[in-house]
Parts: C-alpha cells; structure tokens; sequence
C-alpha cells in the first residue's frame, strides 16, 4: 500500500457512508512514496486533464506553482507512438521549457488526437519568465523515466502515474 506523501489542493473528495468509498471528483495530481525521485499520480476526467495535472506536478517538484503568473501564450506540439510515449514526451517538452526557453508554466490548454497509428497532443501553456527569488527553487529534475509508468482508466478517471529521475 502506498502512502500519499502530498495532495494537491485541485480536487475534492466526496464519503459516501453507504459503501464507505471515497470518489475523487475533479482533476489533481499527488505525490506518492518513492526513496530517492518523485513518483506523481495525476488524473482527471480526460486524458487531457490527466496529462494537464502531471505537467502541474512536475512543475511544482521544482517550483512554487501557486507563485506563477500567466504572462505569455507558449504554444506546443507532440507526438506519440501510445500514451506512454506521448507523456513521456509532453513532460520533456516541460522540462525543456524551463531549463532551455527559461521559462515556467501554470496553465494548460491541452488536445489529444489520434493520427494514424500515433497520438499528437498540440495545445499551449500560459506562462512567464523564472524568477528564482518569486518561483522559489526546490529541487532538480535530471528527467522523466519509463519505469513504473502507468496510464490507467478506473472509476471514471484517466490517470497517469510516473517517476521523475532527481
């Protein structure tokens, strides 16, 4: 059993005392158990959703999301194979915007189609320039990693688990 390190605020849990479930209701991500990287589960009604709360997660292993403001419109597209390869490629391109382009991202308008035998994902990201002293700087991500990744439909639900390489 894995052990829920830290929510995110974005989402609300409704108790049914009927079947004493507990039902996520919105999109969010968490952080999960992991000895040395962060492992992020994030979720939402779409996969777009999904997709859109893991960038979130993994923006805010490195920086105070609740600080960034959405100043310019970055404007994206990636590719695919499966939705593994798709997110592995979308939190790249995450990661490349903030340690190449320099910048960092709050907010997602995201669209998935399928094409032929792949997936694209275009869209685009609010975004603003980093500024350690407003953004804060927790700590270093080197990558994201396959191992352990998962995309999942349950209870009405996408979500996407995955590890960071710290």
């Amino acid at each position: 059993m894995k052990r829920i390190v830290r929510h995110h605020l974005d989402f609300a849990i409704s108790y049914n005392k009927a079947d004493e479930k507990h039902t996520l209701l919105a999109g969010g991500y968490r952080y999960l158990d992991h000895v040395t990287d962060a492992y992020i589960e994030a979720y939402g009604e779409s996969m777009e959703e999904a997709f859109s709360f893991a960038a979130k997660g993994t923006i805010n292993v490195m920086f105070e999301l609740n600080d960034i403001q959405a100043k310019s419109k970055f404007e994206f597209e990636v590719e695919g194979h499966d939705y593994s390869e798709l997110l592995f490629n979308w939190l790249d391109r995450i990661i490349l915007l903030i340690a190449i382009d320099n910048k960092v991202a709050s907010n997602f308008n995201l669209k998935i189609s399928k094409l032929g035998s792949k997936y694209q994902m275009t869209g685009y990201a609010m975004t603003e320039s980093v500024d350690i002293s407003k953004h804060g700087y927790k700590t270093e991500i080197k990558g994201i990693t396959y191992h352990e990744m998962e995309i999942l439909q349950e209870s009405g639900l996408n979500k996407v688990r995955f590890i960071l390489d710290l």
